[in-house]
């Protein structure tokens, strides 16, 4: 059977699973039946509908498949107030099956007097069967008991009884609640379950809501009850109630409204649509209706920032442009249902906006009373961490670290990273931070401009925060770039030196994205540096606030960085064997790492290059056996005509290899490297490297040794796999 999704009518998503079954004379179909699942709730959060409709597909998906139940189509829907998922062309009986289960290994299963042990029979019993039934079988590990099970399929009815109230209680809310007498624990208070198979109510009950064939309509449109039957109508009678189940029906609807809305103004004017905001306004209404506000032009003075993250983060209102590009004073604000008099709604709206914006207004004319720079003193009072000091301390950190990276990347802005350095911080004391602290960073732009900063220093102010979230964007500027690393690196060195260290459940500093992001930076620049040094200059900058060994430390961070960077590499296509290989040796160096993978890769698409490198895994695995790293090679004592040969194969090599790895030309350096294939092949076939004259065994394991140490300026190879 083949899965395969497909985009599904009314927004939602489906999973077809082609059963195999065709036409002609083969066996009948088996008889299929519908399913239809809604879950009523009080309101859930925004963010929270994108990964549990995800889950639902993918899981029950999975589950059914397992479950030996082929269907037709899948469709999970979700809305503020309820989860559904509608199957169709469910099976509906499962079929009976034959297996073969194996059991514990025949060398346990029999003492010596060949009577069955503890195993043997414990097996024969879990299986319900006497262990007279119970046979051998051979294995790739050996002989093992086995035993052959007939499983009578069960009414798919029965089936989903299991498999739904688990898949409900799986869904991976990030906080949930209790309820009544705390019994019931859910994301929000379960209201209503509906549960329709073939046209009959399937018994269910889950968070103390039990199964009906009823659902409910929008809660001011339509709040009464409505009969819903099968998964092929589930659509279409919630939105004749003023309900869209799919998203995307959602989506689109939102987005027509804001320009309608829009276009009701006077002159013509566009919405600032912000993709992420249309989405999060689409899982908060279930028939969107949007209005038009307006408010005083005296707010216009507020930069636009401020003003647009007023009415889009509290209020989760859409700010309206000009034609010529510029701040309107509008707004357009999207409602859950469309009122007898959407005036009193618009002037809701613009009553509270208004109220957000004097706030806002309020704290802009308070900062700037005082430069930006004057507020650095400030910084000593602000905790950036209590085992890590002040944000002053920080920033004198992250001061000397960004020059001494500007010095080896762009010298020429080693000046401009200082001064951005020194600034970078100070907007986090001001008013209109602190009111709205997603704007930290942008307002310290604002403020350096207003204060007669240099743009390179105030567009450093307010990228060296990016990228702020994962796939979000890199700094557009070199010295953001640069302050955006060192900022990053004092922030994971400072945490791992306290023992602020990410585990597989938690990061509550991000550090993976802000180790990614450095490494992104990296890539992005070009920048040819190691992290090596500066990972080494910001441990010993933390100093005295060190809770751990620095060398300890320091290992572990590179280590950090490097899991970021193979992630990277194989999201790029790299193998993981190809990754590991070339971090082993060269992980400190983001960008000759990606370039020698890269080049790496394509080689191993290259016929033959299974021997290759089993040819270069041999020289690495002798070199470890014998040693040797520090025999000297006296080529006069090279006697047989393979070893010359290959001495002067490697000494050509040598010859060339800084030229291309003063240019970065990795797949040139790789393919001469390649190229030593015969002369080592040649060596190993005529040269016995393990001679029993001393001598000639060290000369013969310096010659491979120095073999070794090209190979090495690409990757480790005894990591590749020939399999």
């Amino acid at each position: 059977m083949t899965d395969a999704f497909r985009p599904a009518p009314g927004g939602g998503a489906a999973l077809s699973a082609d059963t195999g079954a065709g036409g002609g004379d083969g066996p009948a179909a088996p008889p299929t039946v519908d399913f239809i699942l809604e879950l009523g709730v009080e309101e859930i959060p925004a963010g929270y509908f994108g990964p549990a409709v995800a889950f639902i597909r993918e899981r029950l998906g999975r589950d059914l498949v397992a479950a030996r139940l082929p269907f037709g189509r899948l469709e999970v829907w979700g809305g503020p107030r309820r989860l559904a998922v509608g199957i169709r062309g469910l099976t509906a009986m499962q079929p009976d099956i034959s297996e073969e289960v194996t059991g514990p290994p025949l060398s346990s299963a029999f003492d010596s007097n060949g009577n069955p042990t503890k195993a043997a029979a414990g097996f024969a019993k879990g299986q319900g069967v006497p262990v007279a039934e119970v046979y051998t079988v051979q294995t790739p590990k050996g002989p093992y008991l086995a035993v052959k099970r007939s499983l009578t399929g069960k009414p798919c009815g029965e089936i989903l009884q299991s498999l739904i109230p688990a898949l409900l209680s799986a869904l991976p809310f990030p906080k949930a609640m209790r309820w009544g007498t705390g019994e019931f624990v859910f994301v929000r208070p379960v209201h209503w379950l509906l549960s329709v198979l073939d046209g009959e109510v399937l018994p269910l009950e889950f968070a103390g809501a039990r199964a009906d064939r009823v659902s409910y309509g929008h809660r001011f449109l339509a709040p009464g009850a409505l009969v819903v039957t099968g998964p092929g109508e589930y659509a279409e009678r919630l939105a004749e109630a003023h309900v869209l189940v799919g998203f995307e029906d959602r989506r689109r609807a939102v987005l027509e409204e804001i320009e309608r809305a829009a276009g009701g103004a006077k002159s013509e004017l566009a919405a600032d649509v912000d993709p992420e905001l249309v989405d999060e306004v689409a899982n908060l209404v279930e028939e969107p209706a949007a209005i038009l506000g307006s408010f005083d032009s005296r707010f216009l003075e507020l930069p636009l920032p401020v003003s647009a993250t007023a009415m889009k983060e509290h209020q989760r209102y859409f700010p309206v442009m000009d034609q010529q590009g510029r701040q309107a004073p509008f707004f357009i604000a999207i409602n859950n249902t469309r009122a007898r008099d959407m005036s009193v709604v618009r002037r809701g709206h613009e009553r509270v906006l208004r109220a957000r914006l004097e706030d806002a207004r309020f704290y802009y004319l308070e900062d700037r009373k005082a430069t930006l720079a004057s507020r650095a003193g400030d910084l000593a009072g602000v905790v950036f961490h209590h085992l890590l000091g002040s944000y002053a301390q920080k920033v004198e950190r992250v001061a000397r670290l960004a020059a001494d990276i500007a010095q080896e990347v762009a010298p020429d802005l080693k000046e401009t990273v200082r001064r951005a350095a020194s600034l970078s911080k100070c907007d986090l004391v001001t008013g209109v931070v602190k009111e709205f602290p997603s704007l930290q960073g942008v307002m310290g732009r604002e403020y350096a401009l207003l204060d007669g900063e240099p743009r390179e220093v105030a567009d450093a102010v307010a990228e060296h925060y990016l990228p702020s979230r994962s796939g979000g964007a890199l700094p557009a500027s070199p010295a953001g770039a640069v302050l955006a690393v060192a900022d990053k690196l004092d922030t994971v060195c400072g945490c791992f030196s306290v023992g602020l260290v990410p585990t597989g459940a938690a990061d509550p500093f991000a550090l993976r994205r802000q180790a990614l992001g450095t490494i992104l930076i990296i890539l992005e620049r070009g920048w040819r540096l190691s992290l090596d040094p500066y990972l080494e200059k910001a441990l010993a900058a933390i100093g005295p606030l060190a809770r751990r060994p620095v060398r300890e430390v320091r290992s572990e961070t590179l280590e950090f960085f490097n899991a970021r960077l193979k992630s990277h590499l194989l999201s790029l296509g790299v193998s993981a064997d190809g990754a590991e290989a070339v971090l082993s040796l060269h992980g400190a160096r983001p960008l000759a790492s990606l370039q020698r993978a890269l080049a790496l890769e394509d080689l191993k698409r290259q016929e033959g290059f299974r021997d290759l490198a089993q040819t270069f895994k041999r020289v690495v695995n002798i070199i470890r056996k014998f040693g040797g790293r520090e025999l000297p090679l006296c080529p006069g004592a090279l006697g047989q005509e393979a070893e010359r040969r290959l001495f002067e194969a490697v000494s050509a090599v040598e010859a060339e290899s800084q030229r291309h790895l003063a240019d970065g030309d990795f797949q040139g350096l790789l393919g001469r490297i390649a190229g030593l294939k015969g002369p080592v092949d040649d060596f190993f076939e005529k040269v016995l490297v393990d001679d029993p004259d001393p001598d000639l065994k060290k000369v013969r394991i310096a010659l491979l040794n120095r073999t070794a140490s090209l190979f090495e300026l690409i990757a480790d190879f005894s990591r590749i796999s020939t399999q």
